[in-house]
């Protein structure tokens, strides 16, 4: 048996109860009155917790010397000699702790490092991106905005034509001119009137019944035409005027995802439709149903899930579930450009064009927002706070407000001025949103999903709520000056609200 202190055969060997250890006994009880704790262990450790070992033969020591003698002098060395081997523990076991803190100091310094040179990329991509998200707003970037790397986007082709990017010059600054600072008219609807909004108009029975729902909706420049997607595979123009389904188009093979009229002036303006059969289909009018397939385009690998008409009417882009946006000419029917987003693999859920074109917001099925460059086809910003797939998502037509809903029952805004969450708009516990819809003047924003409901996009405040419908509403779509809302869903019938005559 040794001393875990001295390393040597203990005179009165004693046993530690918390360690278990073996220890010379003077040295320990000059350990405990000096530190009060086990050496090993390091417990809390007193006298009475140490147990003596009966040893045969027993050591039988002499009577203590005097310091005259040599006997005298041998224990007097003794003794320095048990304060050295102490000394040397206890420098020991210091010399192991600051061993350890000091790795511990190197580790954070190298770890506090990188995430010091992670951050600064992070925010040197973060002024680019303002920088150019502010250039197309036409207000003032951030001085001395450093160059962020285009490693964020993937782009098939080489970019747009000149004359494409000419076109959307054109049309940017012909929009944005006078656009931020128009104020509503005194004819637009009150919040007074929007609270007395009910039912008056209602067109029931769309598509079948076999595989009931209308999926999506979209209503032409003069409010007469309704074009709706269904479950059924079909797509159908309704003539509001003449009371009666005025085409139904046939061809896709699964449900229609999305449906948008081109946005012209005409008495019968080109349709395109989105479906989960990967296609989109341009359609224009004339033959024997009113309308006919101008173009079906292959578009993606994935289930098409969305389409958005640039405010140009020449172009429109389709996003996926295979995480691309193609953009379109409406003419040729054929792909400009094939953007596809390599921070994920989940696909696109929603889409849509900024109100001067420059900009495009494409939500994710992983709870993310990205505001993509057009021109460059770059990812320009990244908004992450939402849970679960992003449904529904539509920009304010002053520009500078996009509002976003996901499966989280959140509605959020954000001011792509300073690319940040301004408002959340909490709604009840699993209520389900698929539409959202500013009116022309962003006064009101129109939920729809379990019902549809009409908040003032200033501070989220209920104005108006209906649930007429017996299933969920899918699209919703305000009338100029925000007179009257359209809103259609899976039971398959349209809904007007408006003020009562």
């Amino acid at each position: 048996m040794f001393c875990a202190i001295s390393g040597e055969a203990p005179e009165q060997p004693v046993v530690s109860v918390k360690s278990g250890t073996l220890y010379e006994k003077r040295l320990i009880e000059k350990y405990i009155a000096d530190h009060g704790k086990d050496p090993v262990s390091g417990e809390e450790l007193t006298v009475d917790d140490l147990v003596e070992v009966k040893a045969h033969p027993e050591i039988v020591r002499p009577r203590p010397p005097k310091l005259s003698s040599v006997p005298s002098l041998l224990s007097a060395l003794q003794n320095e000699w048990d304060s050295v081997m102490l000394e040397a523990f206890t420098l020991k076991q210091q010399y192991q702790q600051v061993r350890q803190e000091l790795s511990h100091a190197l580790y954070q310094n190298d770890a506090a490092t990188r995430v010091i040179a992670r951050l600064k990329k992070e925010r040197d991509a973060a002024r680019e991106a303002l920088s150019n998200v502010q250039e197309h707003l036409g207000t003032s970037a951030p001085a001395q905005a450093p160059e962020a790397s285009s490693e964020s986007m993937e782009v098939d082709s080489s970019g747009l034509p000149e004359e494409v990017v000419s076109k959307l010059d054109e049309t940017n600054k012909a929009l944005s001119e006078g656009r931020r600072k128009r104020k509503p008219p005194a004819e637009h609807t009150s919040v007074d009137e929007i609270k007395t909004f009910t039912e008056t108009l209602t067109i029931p029975s769309m598509h079948t019944s076999r595989s009931p729902g209308i999926t999506c909706v979209d209503v032409d420049h003069s409010g007469q035409l309704v074009l709706t997607g269904g479950n059924d595979k079909h797509v159908q123009i309704y003539n509001k005027a003449e009371e009666k389904i005025f085409a139904n188009l046939t061809g896709h093979t699964k449900k229609v995802t999305a449906v948008k009229f081109r946005g012209q002036e005409v008495e019968r303006d080109i349709a395109i439709s989105a479906s989960a059969d990967k296609h989109v289909r341009i359609w224009v009018p004339g033959g024997s149903k009113g309308y006919h397939v101008g173009h079906n385009i292959t578009a993606h690998n994935g289930e098409a899930t969305d389409l958005a008409v640039h405010p140009s009417k020449d172009y429109f882009v389709s996003a996926g579930m295979d995480s691309k946006w193609s953009f379109y000419d409406f003419e040729s029917g054929k792909s400009i450009v094939d953007a596809i987003d390599p921070e994920t693999q989940a696909g696109y859920t929603a889409i849509e064009f900024h109100p001067d074109g420059m900009i495009l917001g494409a939500g994710t099925a992983d709870s993310t927002v990205r505001i993509w460059d057009v021109k460059a086809q770059r990812i320009a910003a990244t908004f992450g706070e939402h849970t679960g797939k992003i449904n529904a998502l539509a920009f304010s037509e002053n520009g500078y407000i996009l509002a976003t809903a996901s499966e989280d029952n959140l509605v959020k805004l954000w001011d792509l001025r300073k690319l940040s969450n301004t408002k959340t708009f909490t709604l009840d516990e699993g209520y389900k949103i698929n539409s959202l819809s500013f009116d022309n003047y962003a006064q009101y924003l129109a939920v729809g999903g379990t019902d549809v409901r009409i908040l003032k996009a200033k501070d989220g405040s209920q104005l108006a709520s209906f649930s007429d419908n017996t299933a969920e509403v899918t699209g919703l779509k305000w009338a100029p000056l925000a007179k009257s809302l359209l809103a259609a869903g899976l039971d398959r019938t349209v809904r007007y609200y408006s003020a009562p005559n």
